[in-house]
């Protein structure tokens, strides 16, 4: 029995032949537009966290002198931050340190992802105040309830 007897058979057997002629081609494309996906979802967002930013003033006091494991320490701080962003890429979970100079007084800003703002709002060296920028945005103190007694 040859293959002309049978209809139809011609034609699924030249779409398997060029299927896999143009399996590579077809594999490439697929890979093209995974990777295109990912980079426009990894763009989005970044977008959205560079747009929904966080910043907070660091304050010395007058007697204020880090030692240098204290520099080491608020480093490790910051690096911190790129963590508690978790799916933020890093192009969008980086901190900018920000100096400023109003009326001759010098500013430090701390600018970080909103999801990582509990880490920038903690205080990383002794003797230093760390303030809110935004209206509204007031770093509230943690606060434990006292346990119940037990009634006996």
């Amino acid at each position: 029995m040859s293959t002309d007897s049978l209809p139809g058979v011609q034609l699924l057997l030249d779409t398997a032949h060029q299927t896999v002629l143009l399996s590579p081609y077809l594999g490439a494309t697929g890979l093209a537009a995974a990777w295109a996906a990912v980079s426009r979802w990894r763009l989005r967002k970044t977008r959205a966290a560079l747009a929904d930013r966080t910043s907070v003033e660091v304050v010395p006091t007058n007697s204020f002198d880090p030692s240098e494991s204290e520099v080491g320490r608020f480093s490790h701080h910051l690096a911190r931050v790129r963590h508690a962003a978790r799916d933020v890429p890093a192009r969008g979970a980086a901190v900018r340190l920000r100096y400023t100079a109003d009326r001759s007084q010098m500013r430090c800003l701390i600018e970080g992802p909103a999801q990582a703002a509990a880490i920038l709002s903690m205080p990383g060296f002794a003797k230093v105040e760390v303030r809110s920028t935004r209206p509204g945005q007031a770093i509230q103190p943690v606060r434990f309830a006292a346990p119940a007694q037990a009634a006996r």
